[in-house]
């Protein structure tokens, strides 16, 4: 995914010049949530490798893409808004969030009440739209359409096996590690929540795969054959 797609496309909106529609959705929208802890992108990124060297024909125009948060704080960055903007939207609350990140534009170029959850939302949508697109986190699974064509996946492991997983690799105590993924689950949580309009269910991902019992090997080869499975639909 290029990032200056997304740069070209908020500046649009704020000017109400979006010379072109969002294009049309040409596969379908997988996205991956995981505890904290459950490392995704190694998988994610291998899951897109595989599914792109299975590509055949016509379909290799339209490779698999990745969707992190480095694209949208890039485009953060050229919007002139501090580049952990978005990463904060998992810890504001939503009275202050809006008072919270006002500074971060320039006054000269945005209103005053800008809405970035909003915002943010439409960004989503906008990558959605497009289609053969994995987006990794960032409240996807409450913000893209739950149908027979994506797919929503949950990566998931015991709270006690990623608390001593982090803690070896931050070199944390237990304490600070168990409070450390407590709050960010429930951010994660929250940030669901809002766009979701309630809490997500366990049931609102179409998988879940439990990292502790099974290897990125049996998991990358098991994720690429349902989204080719489904894509055949």
């Amino acid at each position: 995914m290029n990032s200056n797609f997304l740069v070209k496309y908020l500046d649009a909106r704020f000017t109400g010049e979006l010379s072109e529609p969002p294009p049309e959705h040409k596969g379908m929208v997988i996205t991956v949530s995981r505890d904290t802890g459950c490392d995704g992108v190694p998988i994610v990124k291998e899951v897109i490798k595989q599914l792109n060297n299975n590509l055949k024909g016509v379909s290799k125009k339209h490779p698999w893409r990745f969707v992190s948060k480095e694209i949208f704080e890039e485009s953060a960055k050229k919007l002139n808004v501090k580049l952990d903007i978005f990463d904060n939207l998992e810890n504001s609350k939503d009275k202050s969030f809006v008072g919270e990140i006002i500074s971060s534009f320039s006054t000269e170029q945005y209103p005053s009440d800008f809405k970035i959850k909003r915002t943010y939302k439409e960004i989503i949508e906008s990558v959605a739209s497009a289609g053969g697109v994995v987006i990794l986190g960032r409240a996807g699974v409450a913000i893209t359409d739950h149908n027979k064509r994506n797919l929503h996946i949950k990566l998931t492991a015991p709270l006690d096996w990623r608390v001593d997983k982090m803690a070896k690799e931050y070199g944390y105590n237990k304490a600070k590690t168990v409070k450390h993924i407590t709050e960010s689950d429930k951010n994660r949580d929250d940030l669901k929540k809002y766009y979701m309009g309630r809490k997500v269910q366990f049931t609102d991902y179409d998988v879940a795969l439990n990292v502790t019992s099974l290897t990125k090997k049996e998991i990358c080869a098991a994720l690429v054959c349902m989204i080719e499975v489904r894509g055949k639909r």
